[in-house]
């Protein structure tokens, strides 16, 4: 029995996880396809940040795919009196506990070794060869006789690229990054190089003029160098921090300690790495939650005549990431201790599940048929108010 049902909990956990991995994916699509575009990423690369992105979807992917596989499986056993003949046969409900349980807590064991080690490591990869994109892209997108515009309120010309130093010759630079004034370079030669730990490309001309444009007076000076370097921050093509500095979802579970020992001796309160490092542990949580809240809900076989089930358990894992979303804003502003913050959707959810299981356990309705007739009663009375003035 055990074995059976963990067998039908499986597939629909792999089709959930991989379509919902497939739908969050497609919010990244944007940034990859302009690193395709401006940069010239092969397939390999595209592969790789597609393989960096997708700890970060799985730690949001696996609770929902724990949920909706616990929900879906016992909606079918219910609907085929499968749950029927189990309890006819004399198994209680520990039954179906068991091996849902034992499954619930498996997701919650995965999602807890994807939140702490596999998304800083995602986070920090991704940011990374991003960079490393950058910096080849600078090389790949400068071609001779044609204007660059991948820069940010730059646009470069280049005349002539000499294959042996990689100079420029014939150069020409528009800047207009200073809503006040733009500025027009123009310079025989310039050499360019390139920091991976800023994220910044230099280009330093060589005896060359520089036209500046006052817009609001209209002026125009013109100002003759011998050496004049022009710096270009390459954050906006999809990294806005530099390579040197970890973000707190970039760190390690040991690095954030330290971070928050740090912050503490200085004297701050380092409010955001403790719920960053609640949020891991809560997460996890979730999934043995969320598996254990849709255990009453799919062995009502009410929900599943109704086809009430599916659509009750979507609102319940949206009222969770609510809660969730909701714990980060309250823990930032002080209304809530940051050790408590994210916490909140598991505590409701987790005491809703307790709740129900003992009224399934008694044999006793979850409460929801009542109000769902009202609704469906409610729903029905306007359609028919709709149709009535319809008519001619």
């Amino acid at each position: 029995m055990n074995r059976y049902i963990l067998k039908e909990l499986l597939q629909p956990f792999l089709l959930c996880l991989g379509f919902l991995s497939l739908v969050f994916l497609l919010t990244k699509i944007i940034d990859i396809t302009d690193l395709v575009v401006n940069y010239r990423a092969s397939l390999s690369t595209v592969l790789s940040m597609v393989g960096y992105t997708l700890p970060v979807l799985m730690q949001y992917t696996l609770p929902m795919s724990v949920m909706m596989a616990v929900l879906l499986t016992l909606l079918r056993m219910s609907a085929d009196r499968e749950i029927v003949a189990i309890k006819a046969g004399g198994a209680g409900l520990s039954a179906i506990l068991f091996p849902v349980g034992a499954f619930c807590l498996v997701g919650s064991l995965l999602t807890l070794a994807v939140t702490i080690y596999a998304v800083p490591w995602g986070n920090y990869s991704y940011k990374k060869m991003v960079v490393d994109i950058a910096s080849a892209g600078v090389d790949a997108s400068l071609k001779e006789g044609k204007f660059n515009t991948n820069f940010d309120g730059v646009m470069l010309y280049v005349e002539r690229i000499d294959p042996a130093d990689k100079s420029l010759h014939g150069v020409f630079i528009r800047d207009t990054r200073n809503p006040e004034s733009e500025l027009a370079i123009t310079a025989p030669r310039g050499v360019r190089s390139f920091s991976k730990k800023t994220n910044t490309l230099t280009l330093r001309l060589f005896n060359g003029d520089v036209n500046q444009v006052n817009l609001a007076g209209r002026e125009v000076n013109a100002i003759a160098f011998s050496t004049y370097d022009i710096r270009v921050d390459l954050s906006a093509i999809g990294s806005d921090k530099k390579l040197g500095d970890k973000a707190r979802d970039e760190m390690s579970l040991s690095e954030l300690k330290d971070y928050i020992d740090a912050e503490k001796k200085a004297g701050r309160t380092p409010s955001a790495a403790i719920m960053e490092i609640n949020e891991k542990f809560a997460l996890a949580l979730a999934a043995l939650t969320l598996g254990i809240l849709s255990i009453p809900l799919g062995l009502r076989t009410a929900f599943s005549r109704k086809g009430s089930g599916m659509g009750l358990g979507l609102v319940c894992f949206l009222l969770y990431y609510v809660m969730h979303a909701s714990g980060w804003s309250l823990g930032k502003s002080g209304v809530l201790p940051p050790e408590y913050a994210l916490w909140m959707g598991n505590v409701v959810m987790g005491s809703a599940g307790m709740v129900f299981l003992a009224r399934v356990s008694r044999e006793k309705s979850l409460g929801f048929d009542v109000m769902g007739g009202l609704f469906l009663s409610f729903f029905g009375m306007v359609i028919g108010l709709f149709r009535k003035g319809g008519q001619p």
